[in-house]
C-alpha cells in the first residue's frame, strides 16, 4: 500500500520552505503549551514531515541511526515532541492519524522511533488501532525496528475489531520478509508466541503461523506464499462498507485474502 503525501498549498509550501529545524521544533513547541493542534504557520503534519526531512536523507539512514543511539534531536527536544504526540492522542490523535494515512515513509518512521507506541494502541478508527494502521502503512524496510519498539504487549495484546492481534496483521502482510521474522524472534520465545491467538481463541496460534510463514518463504516466491500463509488462520470477514458508528459483524470466516492483501508487494 504505497501513500504520497498530498502538496500542501502554495502559500503554505513557501512558507514551509523558509522554515529551519529550529523554527519548525519551535511550531511543535508552541503548539504543546497552548494546546493547540493547529499553527498559523504551517500545516503540523507538513511540518513534522520538513522537520525530519532536513534532518535525514532517507528513513532507513534515520531508522539505523536512532537504532544504533545516535540522535540528532537532543533529548530535549525528543521528549518535546514525544510529549506533543502524547498530548494529541489523548485528544482523538487526529495528528497521528493524519502522518500514518498521508504521511512519507520518513514521516512515519519519524513516528515510530519518535514516539512511545503505548500512547498510539489507545487510538482507533474505524475499529482499527493506529499500531494496526501504522504496520500497514509504514515502509517494510522500516517495519522490523517497529515490532522491536513496540513489544510484547502491543504485538500480542492490543486488537482490532475483529479481534486480531497486531501480530496476525503483520503475518498477513503480502511483502512480510526474513527480517520481519527476525525481528518477531527477537521480541517472543517460542511458548510466548504459542500463546497468542485472536482474542476468542479460535484459529491457530502465532507459533503455527510463524512455523507456516518461514517454511513458505523457503519454499515459493513472494506472493504465492503469502497466499498460503494467510489461508493458515482463521479471520474474521473484513468489510470496507461499514458507516461510522456502525457495530463491525461477528460472523468469523476462513478467507483467501487477509490483512495487507492490496499492498504493493
Amino acid at each position: 500500500m504505497t501513500m504520497l503525501r498530498t502538496p500542501p498549498p502554495n502559500a503554505d509550501l513557501a512558507r514551509l520552505d523558509s522554515c529551519g529545524p529550529e523554527e519548525l521544533l519551535g511550531i511543535f513547541e508552541t503548539c504543546l503549551k497552548t494546546g493547540s493542534k493547529r499553527s498559523a504557520l504551517v500545516p503540523l503534519p507538513d511540518a513534522w514531515g520538513k522537520l525530519f526531512s532536513d534532518l535525514f536523507l532517507s528513513a532507513e539512514e534515520m531508522t539505523d541511526e536512532m537504532e544504533r543511539g545516535e540522535h540528532r534531536l537532543s533529548d530535549e527536544h525528543a521528549q518535546m515532541l514525544r510529549a506533543f504526540i502524547r498530548a494529541d492522542c489523548i485528544s482523538g490523535g487526529s495528528f497521528v492519524l493524519d502522518v500514518i494515512k498521508s504521511g512519507g515513509k520518513i514521516d512515519r518512521a519519524a513516528l515510530i522511533l519518535i514516539a512511545d507506541l503505548e500512547d498510539l494502541a489507545g487510538i482507533e478508527q474505524n475499529g482499527m488501532t493506529a499500531i494496526h494502521l501504522l504496520v500497514g502503512a509504514c515502509d517494510k524496510r522500516v517495519r522490523p525496528a517497529l515490532i522491536r519498539r513496540a513489544g510484547k504487549r502491543l504485538l500480542s495484546r492490543v486488537y482490532d475489531w475483529r479481534g486480531l492481534p497486531v501480530i496476525f496483521s503483520i503475518f498477513g502482510l503480502c511483502d512480510l520478509d526474513v527480517e520481519d521474522l527476525d525481528a518477531i524472534a527477537s521480541v517472543f520465545s517460542p511458548d510466548d508466541l504459542r500463546e497468542i491467538m485472536s482474542k476468542n481463541r479460535s484459529g491457530n496460534n502465532a507459533l503455527d503461523v510463524f512455523t507456516s510463514v518461514s517454511a513458505s518463504m523457503k519454499r515459493y516466491p513472494r506472493m504465492e506464499r503469502n497466499a498460503l500463509v494467510r489461508n493458515a488462520f482463521y479471520i474474521p470477514a473484513a468489510k470496507d462498507t461499514m458507516k461510522d458508528g456502525e457495530e463491525p459483524p461477528v460472523r468469523i470466516e476462513k478467507i483467501s485474502g487477509g490483512p495487507g492483501e492490496n499492498q504493493d508487494p
